[in-house]
């Protein structure tokens, strides 16, 4: 008996894609109180949802949806074939929204469930930050330290004096003793990444200052590339810590400004030693003012206590409230404080060395998925514009992202008046940008969540806004052939966000998210990337093997 040529390309589609659906029906299956025996453990990233107690979240509209069609994602989807049939190539995504993705936990979430579980590669962590540095609250997946003084330059402030690449931000130093500590797998229970090479965009105003990586008490000097001004470091082994060091060109002069600062904290700790000690003893309570301004008069005026110690901050990273009020708190203190700053001029051969650091991109050579989030708490549209962020593009020539996934808005439209032509107009002039360095880029648009505006202390009315937000979404989508992720109607659409309230998952404020609400969205939207690269698998067409000889029986 003859059967016709087998096509084993289909069979291999047809078998990823069997897969593929166990393991997302797997993931994303009931309680597990219906479960009989797990015949093994769940594999790490495994989450299982039961949406019985959430029934005013529409599962049925959990898709990504194409108003035109999905030709456009073709090239994304190759790349993720390669990847997952060949295990070859890096696949890059980018999510770039406001303080939801500074939180970093819906993205975090959507992160792990593609690094651990589907198609299980890391081709690195991508681009990453030193938050602390710039007083506000780090991405909840990994932890950022400094040592010395830093200014802060953010997308979102009305006076910027430092120009801004892809993530909105940057931090400044003259402080000899500056330094930066990232650590990865700070917050993971089991080790994540291990990257092998760093891209640090950065520069020194007088080229009399570098940055160096420090490994094991070693230094690895970077290549510095002019052109994306940009120092690319390759360590010698996979590593999940990084720790940047700041050196002078003149080595001399920082030991000498270092020794200077910290004997100037010695001469404040002892002087504040003494006041505390005065004002302890009771015997002296009105000769406590003059004795004080006679310590005062022997301490040199150049001489104070800056805020500069290790900083992850006293504030819950989804407490937007807390975060507001420290980095309030904590403005121009540095500048105003420091010793640093009122060092005398005899002290320094030429003005001090300045650097300023923007991003850095962490990345290995292996085949996998790159995911990197982007978002400064209050950011807009138009905060990723040209002169805002005028190094932008430059910095993302060196991402290139197969995917970007939009979720800016909510700060665009939490406004009385919300005028939607501009926020597409806004949203145009930003692709237009992306599109300049990487033509191929697939887009996703991820509507609004809803919110309630507040119009007094406690009292909140619900936000039509978000509907409107909504129709701009889909009537982007269509303009630019995108997929749409309607976060706003999966709620339960206008004054869902009382019953995500209610159920512990959003925040009292009524615009932001709980963890648990967080994680839940990025579970869900995963769900939908993958459903959507599911059917695409499943209509790939079949493709007959060359030279083919008939099968006997």
């Amino acid at each position: 008996m003859t059967f016709p040529a087998v096509n084993i390309a289909k069979i291999l589609r047809s078998t990823a894609f069997v897969i593929l659906c166990a393991l997302v029906v797997a993931t994303f299956a009931a309680s597990p109180k219906t479960a009989t025996k797990p015949a093994t453990k769940p594999a790490p990233g495994t989450y299982n949802l039961d949406f019985s107690k959430y029934d005013f979240i529409d599962t049925t509209l959990n898709i990504i949806q194409f108003p035109r069609g999905n030709a456009s994602f073709e090239a994304f989807f190759q790349k993720m074939d390669t990847l997952v049939f060949e295990n070859k190539g890096q696949v890059r995504i980018l999510h770039i929204g406001g303080s939801h993705l500074q939180a970093d936990v819906i993205s975090g979430r959507i992160r792990e469930h593609l690094i651990k579980e589907y198609p299980g590669a890391s081709a690195g962590r991508g681009f990453i930050f030193p938050y602390s540095a710039a007083r506000t609250n780090t991405p909840a997946t990994y932890a950022s330290y400094y040592q010395g003084i830093w200014d802060k330059n953010k997308n979102v402030q009305k006076e910027i004096t430092k120009p801004l690449g892809l993530l909105g931000i940057a931090v400044s130093t003259r402080d000899p003793r500056a330094e930066i500590t990232l650590l990865l797998d700070k917050y993971n229970s089991e080790p994540m990444w291990g990257e092998t090479r760093f891209r640090l965009f950065g520069f020194s105003d007088n080229n009399d200052v570098v940055p160096v990586l420090r490994i094991d008490s070693t230094d690895i000097q970077g290549v510095h590339d002019t052109i994306s001004q940009s120092y690319v470091f390759t360590s010698p082994r996979p590593i999940d810590s990084i720790h940047i060091q700041f050196r002078w060109i003149d080595t001399l002069q920082q030991a000498t400004v270092a020794k200077f600062i910290a004997d100037s904290l010695i001469q404040d700790s002892i002087m504040r030693a003494t006041l505390d000690s005065l004002q302890k003893d009771s015997s002296l309570k009105n000769a406590n003012a003059d004795s004080a301004n006679s310590v005062k008069k022997d301490v040199p005026q150049n001489v104070a206590l800056p805020l500069d110690s290790m900083f992850q901050g006293e504030c819950d990273v989804l407490d937007t409230a807390c975060l507001t009020k420290d980095e309030l708190a904590s403005k121009d203190t540095t500048a105003k404080d420091s010793a640093l700053a009122q060092i005398p001029d005899s002290t320094l051969k030429n003005a001090r060395p300045h650097f300023t650091l923007t991003g850095i991109i962490a990345e290995t050579d292996n085949p996998g998925i790159t995911y990197t989030n982007v978002g400064i708490n209050g950011a807009k549209v138009h905060d990723y514009f040209e002169e805002v962020c005028p190094l932008f593009e430059k910095e993302m020539e060196y991402y290139k992202p197969d995917l970007v996934i939009f979720a800016i808005g909510i700060n665009d439209a939490n406004v009385e008046h919300f005028d939607d032509k501009q926020f597409r107009d806004d949203y145009d002039k930003l692709i237009a940008r992306i599109k300049k360095v990487s033509p191929n880029t697939a887009f996703i648009f991820e509507t609004n969540n809803d919110s309630f505006r507040k119009v007094r202390k406690k009292r909140f009315v619900q936000h039509p806004n978000g509907e409107i937000a909504r129709k701009s979404f889909f009537m982007l989508a269509e303009k630019h052939s995108a997929g749409v992720w309607d976060k706003f109607s999966i709620m339960g659409g206008l004054g869902s966000m009382a019953k995500w309230e209610k159920a512990d998952l959003a925040k009292n404020d009524k615009v932001h998210f709980k963890m648990a609400g967080y994680q839940l969205l990025g579970d869900m939207f995963y769900k939908a990337l993958i459903q959507a690269y599911q059917e695409h698998i499943a209509n790939l067409p079949a493709v007959e093997p060359k030279n083919a000889e008939p099968v006997s029986k």
